[in-house]
C-alpha cells in the first residue's frame, strides 16, 4: 500500500515539472494563424512580414477580413505582440499605416496560438477589436 502510494507522488511530481512550454507546441512560440493569399486556407506564422487576420467564427469573406503587408514586429512575447505595418485595402492603391496589437494565448489544435488582434488606424483615429481563428 505504501509502495502505491509512494509512485503515485512520483508520477505526479514529473507531470507537474513538465514545463507548459515543452507539453503544447513543442516549445515553438506563440503563433498567429492568417489565411493563405495563395490557397485560402489558415495557416501558422510566427512574425509574419503580412498576414490576412479572419474573425473567428465568420465566413471567408472579405468584410471579416484585415489585411496587412510590411509587417515589422517590435515585440513578439509569449502573451502579447506588438507591429506596426500598411492595411491591404479590397479596393484601393492606398495603403494606410496600421499598428497591430495580438493578445490572448491560448492552446488549441496542437499550437499556443495568440487569440484576439486590436487594429488601430492613425489615420483615422480609430481601432477595433476582433477575436482571431485559433485553428489552422
Amino acid at each position: 500500500m505504501k509502495l502505491g502510494a509512494a509512485i503515485a507522488c512520483c508520477v505526479t511530481a514529473i507531470a507537474l515539472a513538465v514545463p507548459p512550454a515543452v507539453a503544447v507546441g513543442k516549445g515553438q512560440g506563440t503563433k498567429v494563424v492568417c489565411v493563405s493569399s495563395k490557397t485560402s486556407h489558415r495557416v501558422y506564422r510566427k512574425k509574419p512580414r503580412s498576414c490576412t487576420f479572419h474573425r473567428h467564427g465568420e465566413p471567408l469573406a472579405e468584410a471579416f477580413m484585415v489585411r496587412t503587408k510590411h509587417d515589422h514586429w517590435h515585440m513578439w512575447h509569449r502573451g502579447h505582440a506588438r507591429a506596426k505595418g500598411r492595411e491591404v485595402t479590397s479596393m484601393g492603391h492606398t495603403h494606410p499605416p496600421v499598428r497591430i496589437r495580438l493578445s490572448h494565448p491560448v492552446n488549441r489544435c496542437g499550437h499556443r496560438v495568440f487569440s484576439r488582434a486590436h487594429f488601430f488606424f492613425p489615420k483615422v483615429g480609430h481601432g477595433s477589436t476582433m477575436r482571431l481563428d485559433a485553428c489552422a
